[in-house]
């Protein structure tokens, strides 16, 4: 519709400059005196460039094919005037030289026109893709800034913002780092405009821990910047410790757990070949003593065999508990028994109040729990020292709690008690341990609904805590 609006006013222009070429034989064949100018009968050349208006207009819509038509036009519109009415010597000259000057002026308006809208349209792609560019970045989860040579940040995305606050036009070493002078140790922007991409860790001094990824990045004044994308690894650093830790404490659990199975195995293979010496005979008395070494030797064989698989179940989800209404003293009571029969050497106190108080738990799994918590007292306190048990009620819960006045826990070391394979900084009083106890007890706790934690003081002993849900009777 454009296209064909802009060919009816070349067509309307070219006619009207046709009509001023001619209008003096026009005016002469009518016999309209009135009319008569001597400019219709001058000089024909300054008539002709009447015709440059159609030929510049055709290029400048039709481009240069545009212009090369309508000149080709004009000259057979003027040629009549030239041959048949033109009093000059030589007038074809004349036209053929103006209609070589208007078709390069239209045709190069037409390469003018061509070359301003090609312009336009790449500028116009350009900033479509930058625009596109910036749209990816600002919905980007990681960090993104541009920073210009003069170290001023032209650009923060959302991200970024949450997770250092509002810093356009500021210096990156301030923004970042408040610093007052560029941080040449760590920056990396003198290298990315020389056109190098870099990419490094960085931990800031308050914990967080960012993948940093710098790149060269043309802005649209044309300058070189530098594209940096930070993405906050600070949560899989932790994990990465984490598991290199936990590979420095399963280390060390082979470690404790092969001595540990070594030491009762070479004790009781010792015995046995003791007792299986005929050249020797030993008295009643001896050989009950090599029969205790070999029992409690096998007790802790069976101990740590026990606690590897409870572990194994407990990470599995496999072992749940069999709840079923007991009494708490019952519970305190047998395993207090075998304790007192195997440590004849320690003093063992309990102050259950009430006595008669029922939970709903897995008896056998809530005694592993005070016979893990006792060995524990047993194995940080000395000879002849106190180890005390209490049970009360507590806020709809009994806390039941295991008391030693050994050598205590320090406070850095109370929040990775419960850790898998954790075993104190603290000299032990009794040899072995796998760091598996308070695990596994933390573990059938929280099954229970409860909670379980510690309380310590250097050289005043630890108290050990841990909550179950009171059944209180039904009432009719």
């Amino acid at each position: 519709m454009c296209r064909t609006r802009h060919s009816y006013i070349l067509l309307a222009l070219f006619g009207i400059c046709t009509l001023l070429y001619y209008f003096g034989e026009l005016v002469d064949f009518a016999g309209w005196t009135a009319l008569r100018h001597d400019f219709f009968y001058g000089v024909h050349d300054v008539q002709r460039l009447f015709f440059l208006a159609p030929i510049i207009y055709a290029g400048h819509v039709f481009r240069v094919r545009g212009a090369v038509i309508v000149t080709l036009a004009g000259f057979i519109a003027i040629m009549p005037r030239a041959f048949i009415i033109s009093p000059f010597p030589d007038p074809m000259l004349r036209i053929v030289l103006f209609t070589i000057i208007a078709g390069v002026m239209g045709s190069f308006m037409g390469v003018i026109r061509n070359e301003f809208e090609r312009r336009s349209y790449l500028e116009a792609l350009v900033r479509s893709e930058r625009d596109k560019l910036l749209g990816i970045l600002e919905r980007m989860e990681d960090g993104v800034m541009i920073i210009g040579p003069d170290y001023r940040i032209r650009f923060l995305n959302p991200s970024i913002v949450r997770e250092f606050g509002e810093g356009l036009g500021s210096y990156c070493y301030e923004y970042l780092h408040n610093f007052a002078d560029p941080c040449d140790q760590i920056c990396k922007l003198p290298s990315v405009l020389d056109g190098a991409t870099e990419r490094w860790e960085y931990s800031f001094p308050y914990g967080r821990t960012y993948d940093v990824i710098a790149s060269p990045f043309v802005d649209s004044d044309g300058q070189v910047c530098q594209l940096t994308t930070l993405r906050n690894i600070t949560q899989r650093k932790q994990v990465e410790l984490e598991l290199v830790e936990l590979d420095r404490l399963k280390s060390e659990l082979l470690s404790n757990v092969s001595h540990e199975l070594r030491s009762p195995l070479t004790s009781i293979k010792g015995i046995v070949s003791s007792l299986l010496q005929k050249d020797i005979k030993l008295d009643d008395e001896t050989q009950e003593m090599l029969l205790s070494g070999v029992n409690e030797e096998t007790d802790r064989l069976a101990s740590l065999v026990t606690k590897l698989l409870d572990m194994s179940k407990l990470e599995a989800g496999v072992w749940k508990p069999e709840k079923e209404l007991c009494h708490i003293s019952d519970i305190i009571n047998e395993a207090l028994e075998r304790q007192k029969w195997v440590h004849k050497n320690r003093t063992f106190e309990i102050d259950l109040e009430p006595d008669s108080l029922e939970v709903y738990a897995d008896y056998s799994q809530i005694r592993q729990v005070l016979t893990n918590l006792l060995e524990n007292a047993v194995a940080y306190s000395e000879e002849g020292s106190q180890i005390t048990i209490r049970a009360k009620t507590m806020d709809g819960k009994v806390d039941v709690s295991v008391s030693d006045e050994g050598v205590g826990i320090p406070q850095e070391d109370l929040g990775k008690i419960f850790d898998k394979f954790n075993r104190g900084t603290q000299k032990r009083h009794k040899p072995g341990g796998t760091g598996l106890g308070l695990t596994i007890c933390q573990g059938i706790i929280l099954q229970h609904g409860g909670q379980i934690w510690a309380e310590s003081e250097i050289g005043h002993g630890s108290t050990f805590h841990f909550t179950l849900p009171v059944v209180r009777p039904s009432v009719d």
